[in-house]
């Protein structure tokens, strides 16, 4: 048998199919260079694009940098100018008590306009107070209400900055009922009534919310009582209520155990040179509270309850070590919710 013979023998391919498959491997070829061109330019212009943007954020962030810098130096010349004028006793300047006080109270203004979120200035107008009180002249109420006036807008500036991220609650009172304990605070909607008393005649407890950095929503009750009123430094003492966080139904609650629910329960002076980013109360969890005096006259004593988150708080009230080793750790592990 000859080898011829031993080959098996090759089906015939249809001429339609050769060609089908010849097309498909040239299709093949020519598109993966095609591919690999646009997946090129792709990737380039998607890094082109990428490094562009980080290019402008840098300059932005260069820019911003300058800016703030001129600023500080600016700011920084401006506040040694103007605290100048509290401490400089140079016997050339030959200015009467009234023309000194008013000097201060328009350093006062400057200061308080441009520095009242990082500076404590509530010592400065204590001072030019005592200051004014001290003098006896015809002028003292004028001088006492332009410089009751700066503070005020400058607690009403904080008050608004602290209510984007806060709550803010805002109540009034009788003076004249606070020597018998009976300035009672009518707050507004976020009272809790009680069934048992009508409002004004009893201590008001108030539900305050805010929402967390983790989008938690927190709760709490407070209750604010006002103990005494010193008239001659236009100060009022006051009880402050702060329970732990709550739950919707139990911040609502008028009987809530204050006493197995406490967080806060203290008792301190408030004035109209309290200012609440400056002068404010800790809570856990990072976050403030604060009572601040709004207005103060015969006839009304209008006081105004805060809660707000710490990052607001002043530049000068920095967080302790052990809260932020807390946040941190709590943005490491997954949220759980509230109680």
């Amino acid at each position: 048998m000859s080898t011829n013979d031993n080959e098996l023998p090759q089906p015939d391919i249809p001429h339609g199919i050769g060609v089908a498959r010849t097309s498909v491997d040239l299709i093949k070829a020519l598109a993966l260079p095609l591919v690999t061109l646009v997946l090129g330019y792709w990737f380039n212009s998607s890094l082109n694009e990428r490094q562009q943007v980080e290019s402008n954020i840098r300059l932005y962030a260069e820019m911003m940098g300058r800016r703030e810098e001129a600023d500080s130096n600016l700011r920084k010349d401006m506040f040694n100018s103007i605290l100048t004028t509290f401490m400089s006793k140079d016997p050339s300047q030959r200015l009467s008590s009234e023309e000194q006080i008013r000097q201060q109270i328009l350093s006062l203004e400057l200061l308080a306009y441009n520095f009242h979120e990082s500076l404590d200035i509530g010592p400065l107008f204590k001072d030019v107070q005592r200051r004014i009180a001290v003098e006896n002249r015809a002028t003292n109420a004028e001088l006492r209400g332009r410089l009751e006036s700066v503070s005020t807008q400058v607690i009403e500036h904080q008050l608004t900055a602290l209510s984007d991220a806060g709550m803010i609650e805002r109540g009034d009172a009788l003076p004249d009922k606070i020597k018998d304990l009976q300035a009672f605070i009518v707050f507004g909607p976020k009272a809790i009534p009680d069934p048992d008393m009508k409002p004004g005649e009893g201590p008001a407890r108030v539900c305050l919310t805010m929402q967390a950095n983790d989008g938690s929503v927190h709760e709490r009750q407070f209750r604010l009582e006002l103990l005494s009123y010193d008239e001659a430094a236009r100060e009022v003492r006051v009880h402050l209520y702060v329970s732990q966080l709550l739950t919707p139904d139990e911040c609502r609650q008028p009987k809530l155990d204050l006493a197995a629910k406490r967080e806060i329960d203290t008792y301190f002076v408030v004035g109209l040179f309290d200012f609440p980013m400056i002068d404010n109360t800790r809570l856990s969890g990072g976050e403030r509270t604060a009572v601040s005096l709004t207005a103060l006259n015969p006839s009304v004593l209008s006081l105004a309850l805060t809660y707000f988150p710490a990052s607001r708080a002043s530049l000068k009230d920095k967080p302790y070590y052990d809260e932020v080793i807390r946040d941190l750790v709590r943005n490491r592990q997954p949220s759980s919710p509230l109680r």
